[in-house]
């Protein structure tokens, strides 16, 4: 099934759900968001060597719209201003290289029961790229996020309060090739599927399934998730990449205000990149707490190639303060050996969101 034919069925569903809503009470049509605002400064200040001693200064704004046009249907947008090409080796950069592009773009229909949704998303696979403790936390998971895809996909939820949420996800996707993929401001060129790249086939093959579920009954900070993800080989690429993850967190009410929350994924990727026998492990654990509006997190992950002799890893610490008009300030420490090199960062996180 190639894009065209996904639209086609795209359409077919939004008529066929038309009249449903139709008979309903009465909705007006609202538009609705959220902003989230991040500036960053990551000094590596400790390093084998010496030349790649940097300072950079980043932003990353994430507005987010949901255009509700029934109770059930909606069209959801989120944009991404930030960084969109890598630092140069040894040179400071402040805000520097910036670039914006839609980071999703979907039509949904809701219910409490199901839902399903046709556009560019991020499939659901692994928690700990976002969950990641810490200002550093999910560094190395972010590797394995699946961002910008093109495609459709769907959820059924079931449970109930002697069984707790769950719900079984799953969507058919590729990589996003179209105008979608470009970026504004800063060029970071535009994918086609002639680059190659697992996912980028410009057809349905790859896709991805998840079982998630939380309000566990005696377990209510409790959430967990497995995940397995297939994603075709494109031009040039030897094989198919599949992987798995099993992610983790419990957050833990200690006293009146003071909650700590653990966390660990785990997550293989057999033949990583579409490389014959390039199998990736990657194990992520660390600890949250918070105290009023005090935060620290202690955070670990570890990358193993079983084609790199060495690998990879990385720990954080960071602390912060969240303060009541919504601004948050945040410092970390990260100590990192990543392909041979070790290194020492420092960073100050600040951060502001608000909703519309």
């Amino acid at each position: 099934m190639r894009l065209r034919d996904g639209i086609y069925l795209g359409g077919a569903i939004a008529m066929a759900l038309g009249p449903v809503s139709a008979g309903a009470e009465k909705f007006t049509p609202k538009l609705t968001g959220e902003m989230a605002l991040e500036i960053q400064n990551d000094y590596v200040y400790n390093v084998d060597n010496s030349i790649s001693k940097t300072n950079d200064l980043y932003a990353t704004i994430e507005p987010s719209f949901r255009l509700s046009l029934t109770k059930q249907l909606s069209v959801n947008a989120g944009l991404t201003l930030e960084p969109v090409q890598d630092q140069l080796p040894g040179e400071d950069r402040a805000f520097d290289d910036h670039g914006v592009y839609v980071g999703n773009l979907t039509v949904n229909y809701d219910t409490d029961d199901f839902s399903i949704y046709l556009g560019k998303f991020t499939p659901n696979f692994g928690i700990a790229w976002d969950a990641g403790p810490g200002i550093y936390g999910a560094d190395f998971a972010k590797d394995y996020e699946l961002a910008e895809r093109l495609g459709l996909g769907g959820a059924i939820n079931f449970g109930g309060d002697d069984m707790g949420r769950h719900k079984v996800s799953a969507s058919a996707f590729f990589a996003d090739t179209s105008f979608l993929n470009q970026s504004k401001i800063t060029d970071r060129g535009h994918v086609r599927k002639t680059n190659g790249g697992i996912s980028n086939t410009e057809d349905f093959s790859s896709f991805a399934v998840a079982l998630d579920g939380d309000e566990i009954p005696n377990l209510k900070g409790l959430r967990y998730h497995l995940g397995l993800s297939h994603q075709a080989k494109g031009i040039g690429d030897a094989k198919d990449e599949n992987a798995f993850a099993v992610g983790i967190e419990y957050a833990i009410g200690v006293a009146e205000g003071f909650d700590v929350t653990p966390m660990m994924e785990y997550a293989r990727i057999n033949d990583a990149g579409g490389v014959t026998d390039d199998d990736t492990t990657y194990i992520t654990t660390g600890v949250g707490a918070t105290y009023g509006p005090w935060n620290v997190a202690v955070a670990y992950a570890e990358r193993d190639q079983n084609t790199v002799a060495a690998n990879d890893g990385v720990f954080q610490f960071s602390a912060g303060y969240a303060f009541d008009f919504g601004l948050g300030v945040d410092v970390g420490w990260r100590s990192g050996d990543e392909g041979g090199e070790d290194k020492q960062t420092v960073g100050v996180l600040l951060s502001y969101g608000f909703e519309f």
